[in-house]
């Protein structure tokens, strides 16, 4: 990188880090960028990092074909994804905290192996996404995130054979559904969802860690297939064994009999009454 060593950006000077890594965040008026601009000679740069609440577009990337890792976070404007087409060789792509509508343009993105978005929840039914899709092509996914998107489902990720790291917690999944699949799959975040029962987890032979956390689950079920499960997080569900007034660990440990690499057993089940019992 040593004819590129900085870039001006909205009047502000920014080097280049070692490594050939760009961060555009922090100073005011970079924060303040509507558009990508200027980053066209620097060809080789590895890793570009763009925070700013202002941006309206992705156009601007065109030219940079080595990039192996891009983040494009903070920016309630920013509802569609362009621009990324020619950045074949991509492998982290970061979407945090915008206002991303649909998934497009990533068809391209073959190599990319970790994909993360977050959207910033709303009343408003146009802006966060509610859908999964757009993601066929990506068949080396290794990490997915969708944390806090106000998705209502699970569609979408039939092609993710390779995917390893699923995260779909604090959306408004009811039921688990889709994953089939996904027989690579170690870990799976559906904590705080509105999901009532546990079941679509049967090909997951391989996951490691289960969050089902803050749902609206009454009965243990279903994880009978998942032999080699570590971690199994169950927290603040109403979960209910016929008998019974209150379920505590030693009430609930016939139900793991199956599980033989289970490690760690997180449980805090309350009835519906709301008196919690903490074991």
């Amino acid at each position: 990188m040593a004819e590129n060593k900085f870039v001006v950006i909205n009047g502000s000077k920014v080097s280049v880090q070692e490594g050939g890594v760009l961060w555009i965040n922090g100073m005011k008026n970079i924060q303040k960028i509507e558009e990508i601009e200027g980053l066209d000679k620097l060809v080789h740069l590895r890793a570009l990092h763009i925070y700013s609440d202002r941006l309206k577009s992705m156009d601007g990337l065109e030219k940079l074909t080595n990039l192996r890792e891009l983040s494009i976070c903070g920016s309630e404007h920013l509802t569609k994804i362009e621009g990324l087409e020619s950045l074949i060789d991509l492998e982290t792509l970061q979407l945090g905290g915008n206002r991303i509508e649909r998934i497009t343009g990533l068809e391209n993105l073959k190599n990319l192996k970790r994909l993360y978005f977050q959207n910033p929840k709303s009343d408003d039914p146009g802006n966060p996404m509610r859908k999964i899709e757009g993601l066929e092509n990506l068949t080396n996914l290794e990490l997915l995130d969708f944390f806090e998107c106000d998705l209502t489902g699970i569609e979408g990720l039939e092609n993710l054979i390779n995917l390893k790291d699923l995260n779909l917690g604090l959306n408004n999944i009811t039921e688990i559904e889709g994953l089939d699949t996904l027989v690579n799959l170690e870990q799976l975040y559906l904590h705080c969802n509105e999901i009532t029962q546990i079941k679509g987890l049967e090909n997951l032979g391989n996951l490691k860690k289960l969050f089902l956390d803050a749902n609206k689950i009454r009965v243990l079920e279903g994880l009978d297939k998942l032999v080699n499960l570590e971690v199994l997080s169950f927290t603040n569900n109403p979960l209910q064994v016929p008998g019974k007034y209150y379920v505590d660990r030693e009430i609930l440990t016939p139900y793991f009999k199956d599980l033989i690499n289970l490690k760690e057993v997180n449980l805090n089940p309350y009835p519906e009454s709301g008196r919690y019992r903490l074991i």
